[in-house]
């Protein structure tokens, strides 16, 4: 007769350690994205949001009075607001959750995250390439994670955070 327990507590351990590493896929997902997106006045980058089971549009007001032209693709001031934006709102995902990755971002013309993801804004010379940062960032991942997961690669996903 199998020891129903035992069973028991080897999913609830394969389940914790699956859900770990889909969580870090979803992080690095997210991290990828602030790195791709183009920045002006930082806005764009720091306004996207990490979010379980619902989307949250909010347009970071700590670049809203920065000059413009100040930042390229990848600068880290807005990448860092992004991330301390965010600090833990990945710590609570489980098995089944739906993750958004979602921006608001506004300047004077509006929202303007939208366009920037369904490649219809212009952008300057610096930030091309910028355009559709999450669906890049998502491309990415599923061709990256495909096949399989080897277990080096699963412990570094596990140890993903958002700080």
């Amino acid at each position: 007769m199998a020891n129903w327990e035992n069973l028991d507590a080897a999913f609830a351990e394969l389940e914790a350690e699956c859900a770990n590493v889909i969580r870090g896929m979803t992080v690095e997902i997210f991290k990828y994205t602030l790195h791709l997106s183009p920045q002006s006045k930082g806005v764009f980058v720091s306004s996207w949001q990490y979010s379980l089971n619902r989307p949250i549009y909010w347009s970071n007001p700590e670049f809203a009075n920065v000059e413009p032209e100040t930042y390229m693709k990848g600068n880290l001031p807005a990448i860092e607001a992004a991330l301390q934006a965010n600090a833990g709102d990945d710590a609570s995902f489980k098995l089944g959750d739906t993750v958004y990755i979602s921006n608001g971002a506004e300047g004077l013309d509006g929202e303007y995250g939208i366009l920037i993801e369904d490649g219809t804004m212009k952008l300057r010379y610096e930030n091309r390439g910028g355009l559709r940062p999450l669906s890049r960032a998502v491309d990415r991942a599923a061709t990256w994670f495909a096949n399989d997961v080897n277990p080096k690669h699963a412990a570094n996903l596990k140890a993903m955070k958002i700080y």
